[in-house]
């Protein structure tokens, strides 16, 4: 375990001088209009936590005051304050995430739109286009040649393709075709063709190198691509007229090239000592810890952790003394198989132990897999009625791709870890086709053995109405698996990365069609089925900003790019959240389906005093209310875990 300590969580905030203790002196009394989140919605009036960070009592003012002793410390809120439990994003990848700042000029994501905007050291508007973008990258003169040139955060469905730049003539570009035709090609023009290079889409599921960087990979190898690309779902895709045309599916796909990198580079480091780059780079991280508190986190899950080296690596972080979130894990299925990695949970249980203080580390307890990749890489698994459209950025792409041979080949990869009945087992599923997938996999293995912790619909991004229905008879014990049999019961939840609607929204309208477009992140489908529903980033997809979530489903506007103007709505009259759906949907939601409803989630006696202080009441927007785009510009004021405030150090 590395013992390099963070600076940035080496101070606190402080609370007052000591005095003599007075009855109660250890415990915290919250006064002013409290949202539960409770499956009443109930509104209280006040809150009162032990010293230990354990709810004791919600209700009216009197109530909760009646026996608690002078000594108790109040907290009052301001006029127009609400306390809430605090903000849960139940997928996100941290450690790429808190790195995206280490990278400087090799960020290379588009603008957010104008509502959205984060301040960069690096102005987006110079990443429009795709090949300016790319042209942007500083190389270092000093830096070996053989040292990979690495860059994250490219997006060609949202950056504009303009071929005639780098020096590239016409009749060149028209040789080499569209971006995604012959990445190598462009990354040699406007990067480098002599140092390797290798570029990491926004979507996580693709990624586009030059020559020079196949062949470090290739050299010395009987077979190239090695057999892991195949083997994990991966591809390095071919043209007509080349073997490999610098395009890669999938993170089997570019797993080898990350391999290849020299070890000083921060994500090589992240693949192999991930503790020793948190302590390398703690100045550069801590923006990113500090935004997630800024926005209202108190827990995340971290939704993709790679064998033990990166779960310790997540575990160091959390445990650190005033590290503002808690944390639970989710472990790729085969990482935990290859390593024989077994589901933990928090190391004390407040309601087991009445002297547990919750741990930050809250333990691994889920699996992972993936079953297609990217709907904006064109890699999403889709079936009839939907498609690839045959113009312009996935042209080729037809009905996308899946990780897995076929369906049954998800239930043999999962069968022997599904037996334990120890795990909760969360698949990645954009396609319609891939969420079919998955709901017949679940089906299948429910009646082998069944499960009784929550299953995870990742993303379930395109909807379409059957696949939903079929999804809730899976909920209630009534879907017939393939095999002609009812599957028992199964405690399946989704999650929606609803900044597909925001930022790719208008985008999704070319490449999946109008109808496919309004169904992306199907809320009302969810709500007509009773189908259990959270949001999530992503990130480094998209930022982690709970309150974007919330304006994002209630309005379901989107934007084009490059100029982000915005482009009205998608499917808003029937998918369009509620303000308090939306609110559930990252405070009790994604604590059931990471079983931590138990402790957080919402503001229960006998729970964990995890808040967060709003300066506005976000149920006050809406229809007929207060303007919901809004919903976005309202204030954070401070984050308790336990009951403590959360240290807001410069």
């Amino acid at each position: 375990m590395c013992t390099a300590s963070l600076a940035f969580l080496a101070s606190c905030a402080t609370t007052g001088g000591s005095i003599a203790n007075p009855p109660d002196s250890g415990k915290t009394l919250f006064l002013g209009k409290i949202l539960t989140m409770d499956d009443g919605m109930t509104v209280a009036e006040a809150v009162s936590v032990d010293e230990r960070g354990h709810i004791l009592k919600v209700g009216t003012e009197q109530d909760v005051r009646e026996g608690l002793g002078a000594g108790a410390k109040v907290v009052q809120l301001e006029a127009g304050q609400v306390l809430m439990p605090g903000f849960i994003d139940p997928h996100l990848h941290l450690l790429p995430t808190l790195l995206q700042s280490v990278l400087e000029s090799h960020n290379l994501a588009p603008c957010l739109p104008g509502p959205y905007r984060i301040p960069t050291a690096t102005s987006c508007e110079s990443r429009a286009d795709v090949l300016s973008t790319l042209a942007s990258i500083k190389l270092s003169p000093q830096a070996p040649k053989d040292e990979f040139v690495l860059g994250m955060n490219l997006d060609p469905s949202r950056q504009v393709f303009d071929p005639l730049q780098c020096g590239i003539t016409a009749k060149e570009a028209a040789a080499a075709g569209n971006f995604m035709d012959n990445p190598k090609f462009y990354i040699e023009r406007c990067v480098s063709k002599d140092r390797p290079v290798l570029i990491l889409d926004q979507s996580g599921h693709l990624a586009y190198v030059n020559q020079r960087a196949i062949d470090v990979v290739c050299a010395g190898q009987t077979a190239c691509p090695p057999s892991t690309v195949k083997a994990g779902g991966g591809e390095w895709a071919p043209n007509n007229t080349a073997p490999f045309t610098g395009l890669l599916k999938e993170t089997s796909g570019y797993a080898p090239f990350m391999a290849a990198m020299q070890k000083s580079l921060p994500l090589a480091q992240l693949q192999t000592h991930p503790q020793e780059l948190l302590a390398a780079y703690e100045k550069e991280i801590k923006p990113g810890i500090q935004a997630m508190r800024d926005a209202g986190l108190t827990t995340i899950a971290d939704g993709g952790l790679v064998g033990m080296s990166q779960l310790n690596a997540v575990k160091f972080l959390a445990e650190q003394e005033h590290f503002p979130l808690r944390v639970t894990g989710v472990v790729t299925y085969d990482s935990a198989k290859a390593e024989g990695i077994q589901p933990t949970g928090p190391a004390c249980d407040p309601r087991q132990d009445a002297n547990c203080k919750l741990p930050k580390w809250l333990g691994a307890g889920g699996l992972k897999l993936w079953v297609d990749g990217s709907t904006q890489g064109c890699t999403a698994k889709l079936a009839a009625p939907y498609s690839y459209s045959t113009k312009g950025h996935c042209s080729d792409a037809g009905e996308g791709r899946a990780d897995f041979e076929n369906m049954q080949a998800i239930v043999t990869a999962m069968s022997a870890q599904w037996m334990t009945k120890a795990w909760r087992v969360q698949l990645h599923a954009n396609g319609n086709d891939a969420n079919q997938w998955a709901i017949d996999a679940f089906a299948l293995l429910q009646q082998k053995a069944q499960n009784e912790h929550p299953v995870l619909f990742i993303h379930n991004t395109v909807g379409q109405e059957q696949l939903s229905k079929n999804l809730g008879d899976l909920i209630k014990g009534n879907y017939v698996a393939p095999n002609g049999q009812k599957a028992p019961a199964v405690k399946a939840h989704v999650t929606h990365l609803i900044g597909h609607v925001a930022y790719w929204g208008h985008a999704f309208r070319g490449m999946l069609g109008e109808a496919a477009a309004n169904n992306l992140d199907p809320v009302g489908f969810d709500r007509d089925q009773g189908i259990p529903f959270s949001f999530h980033s992503d990130s480094m997809v998209t930022p982690p900003r709970p309150l974007w979530f919330v304006e994002q489903a209630v309005t379901r506007r989107t934007w084009a790019y490059p100029s982000l103007e915005e482009r009205g709505t998608l499917g808003l009259e029937k998918h369009a959240a509620t303000v308090e759906e939306a609110l559930r949907a990252i405070t009790i939601e994604p604590a059931r389906q990471h079983e931590l409803d138990g402790w957080v989630g919402s503001i229960e006696q006998g729970k964990v005093a995890d808040f967060v202080v709003l300066g506005d009441n976000p149920l006050d927007y809406g229809p007929k209310k207060k303007d919901p785009t809004q919903i976005h510009k309202i204030p954070v004021v401070e984050t308790y875990l336990s009951g403590q405030p959360t240290s807001k150090n410069p």
